[in-house]
C-alpha cells in the first residue's frame, strides 16, 4: 500500500473508531487501570503474549567470542592467521604468548567481571552492529532484556504519550504500557519507566539509540529528573541492516515483519499520524483514536523480541 493510501485508510479508521467508542471508558477496551505514582497518574496496560524466544547456548556464545583473537589490540587478520599456524587458536591460548599474554589476561578478567563489561569491551573494538555484541548479550538471562518503544506527540521537545516495555519469561513476553490520559502526568509516565530499569537491564530497541533514548533523556531533563540510562543497548535497526540490508526492500520494522514473519498489520495507525490521533482524543475525550496507538506500540514490542530471536539464528 502506498503512503498516500495508508494515510487515507488511517483517517477512515479514525472516523469509525470515533463512532464505535463514543461514550466508552478505557477499561471497556483494555486490561488496565490507573497507576498512581508520586508524580501523578498514568494508565497502565499489561498483557502476556505467547512467544518462543530463541537464544544461543551461553557456552557456545562464549566459545565463539574466545576464538576471535582480533579482540586483542595489535592483532589483525594476518597476525591472527600466523597465531593459528603456531597453535594459538583461542584467547585462552594467548595467555602463554610472550607478546599478547597480558592483554589476553586482561580480556579474560573483563569476561569474568560481567556480560555488560564484555559488551562494552567489544563495542570499543568493533562497530555497534558486530555479531559479537549479540553473542555477549546471550551471556545474560532473557529476563534482563527490556524491549522498549515510545510514542510521542512530535519529534522534538514534546511529551511522550505512551511508553511500551516488554520482558521475556519462559515462553511469554509480558508487555507493559504506560499511557498518558492527561499531558500533565508525563512525569509520572517517565518515572514509571525508570522503575522498570535496574543495573542488569539491557535495553533493546529499534532505532532507540538515535531516537527513543535521547528523547526520553530530553524529557527527563525537562523535569529535572536525574537518571542513569547508560545500560547496554541493543539497537536492532543496526543489526538488521547488517544482516538483511541487502535482502529486503528496506529495514523498516514493518518490512521486516512482513518478509521474515509473514505478518500484516490490520487497522494500524502510521507512526506519522500518532500525534494527530492522540490530539483527536484530547479534543473529543473519545478513546477510539487511542486504540490503534496502543495496539501499534504493543506489536512493536512483540516484533522486537521476534527480531532479536531471529538475529540469534543468523549469527
Amino acid at each position: 500500500m502506498s503512503q498516500a493510501n495508508e494515510i487515507i485508510e488511517a483517517y477512515k479508521l479514525q472516523v469509525n473508531l470515533l463512532k464505535k467508542h463514543e461514550g466508552k471508558e478505557l477499561d471497556e477496551v483494555f486490561k488496565g487501570d490507573n497507576f498512581k505514582t508520586n508524580n501523578g497518574y498514568c494508565y497502565k496496560i499489561e498483557e502476556n503474549v505467547k512467544i518462543k524466544m530463541k537464544t544461543i547456548d551461553k557456552k557456545k556464545a562464549l566459545s565463539q567470542i574466545l576464538m576471535d583473537k582480533k579482540l586483542i589490540p595489535g592483532i589483525g587478520t594476518v597476525k591472527e592467521e600466523l597465531l593459528n599456524n603456531n597453535g594459538y587458536c583461542t584467547i585462552n591460548d594467548l595467555t602463554d604468548h610472550p607478546q599478547f599474554s597480558q592483554k589476553a589476561l586482561e580480556l579474560l578478567d573483563v569476561i569474568q567481571e560481567s556480560p555488560d563489561s564484555l559488551t562494552n569491551y567489544i563495542t570499543n573494538r568493533y562497530s555497534k552492529s558486530h555479531p559479537h555484541i549479540l553473542l555477549s548479550s546471550c551471556l545474560k538471562e532473557n529476563s534482563n532484556y527490556l524491549f522498549f518503544d515510545i510514542e510521542t506527540l512530535g519529534l522534538k521537545d514534546l511529551p511522550v504519550i505512551l511508553m511500551g516495555m516488554g520482558r521475556v519469561n519462559d515462553n511469554n513476553i509480558k508487555v507493559k504500557q504506560y499511557l498518558l490520559t492527561d499531558l500533565d502526568d508525563e512525569k509520572a509516565l517517565l518515572n514509571s519507566f525508570l522503575s522498570d530499569v535496574d543495573d542488569d537491564t539491557t535495553f533493546v530497541s529499534f532505532n532507540g539509540r538515535s531516537f527513543d533514548m535521547p528523547f526520553i533523556r530530553g524529557r527527563l531533563h525537562h523535569y529535572s529528573v536525574n537518571a542513569n540510562l547508560n545500560n547496554c543497548h541493543l539497537d536492532l535497526l543496526h543489526f538488521s541492516r547488517r544482516i538483511w540490508g541487502g535482502l529486503l526492500p528496506n529495514c523498516r520494522l514493518q518490512t521486516i515483519e512482513k518478509h521474515l514473519f509473514k505478518m500484516n498489520r490490520i487497522n494500524d495507525v502510521p507512526s506519522s499520524l500518532v500525534p494527530e490521533f492522540y490530539k483527536t482524543y484530547l479534543q473529543t475525550g473519545n478513546i477510539g483514536p487511542l486504540i490503534p496507538i496502543v495496539e501499534h506500540n504493543q506489536q512493536d514490542i512483540i516484533t522486537l523480541a521476534l527480531i532479536l530471536s531471529q538475529l540469534y539464528e543468523e549469527i
